[in-house]
Formats: structure tokens, C-alpha cells, sequence
């Protein structure tokens, strides 16, 4: 779990994320999507390949989630980093496209997705309100 936690903070500290405005417009924006390891297992420092794309609609304040895989049930976090608020769910992720209406409110967010053997993939992205 405190690998989990490390790389979490090393995505929002070092790596660019995405900066989303709530103006009106329909751009997706994508979230970049980073393996968190495996839950108990080692930290893997190996590029890998990532079977979950997601992007972030401000018109529709909706998280689109893509998997080129079957992965099964699948455990979906948001957390607003900056005001507390989360949410957790279980997806059946199947092939394909799968929405998630967030509030849309200002803030920093992770997104985390934990598969069934333990896989963890975690991805940054802040919301800005103009």
C-alpha cells in the first residue's frame, strides 16, 4: 500500500497532468494513466503496456474509461485530492467505452483502477473553473 501511496505522489508531483476547464467546452481531455504496481507485490519500473485509457468531458462532467481488454470486475476510485470527496465503484470492464458522471467540481483528482490479480493503475488530472 505505501507503494501505492509513493507513486501517487510521485505522479502528482512529477508528472504533468492534465488540466481540465470547466468553460463550456466538449474537448475531451486525456488522462495519463501509469501502472501502480501490483497491491503487496514489488514496485515494477519496466515500461508497460496499459490496457485502460481514460478522458476527462467538462460539457458532460463525465470520466470516458476505454479497455482494449476484458479485465473482469474491476474497482474504479475518484478522489478529489483537494477537497476529500471520493467515490469508489465496481465496473464490469468489458471491451469497449464506459462513462462516469463526476461532480465536476475544482481540483486535483486521482483515478485509480485496481483489477482482480492485484494490479493497480493510477492517473492525475485537475479540474480548473473559470
Amino acid at each position: 500500500m505505501k507503494i501505492v501511496l509513493l507513486f501517487a505522489v510521485a505522479l502528482i508531483l512529477a508528472a504533468p497532468f492534465s488540466i481540465a476547464q470547466n468553460s463550456g467546452g466538449d474537448d475531451p481531455i486525456e488522462i495519463v494513466i501509469g501502472e501502480g504496481g501490483v497491491s503487496g507485490g514489488p514496485e515494477i519500473r519496466i515500461p508497460v503496456w496499459i490496457p485502460i485509457e481514460a478522458s476527462y468531458s467538462p460539457s458532460l462532467s463525465c470520466l470516458e474509461l476505454s479497455f482494449s481488454d476484458n479485465l473482469g470486475a474491476v474497482t474504479v476510485r475518484i478522489e478529489n485530492l483537494t477537497t476529500g470527496a471520493n467515490f469508489q465503484t465496481v465496473i464490469n470492464a468489458v471491451q469497449g467505452s464506459h462513462y462516469l458522471p463526476i461532480t465536476g467540481d475544482a481540483g486535483v483528482y486521482e483515478l485509480s483502477f485496481t483489477l482482480l490479480d492485484g494490479h493497480i493503475y493510477i492517473g492525475v488530472f485537475e479540474i480548473e473553473l473559470s
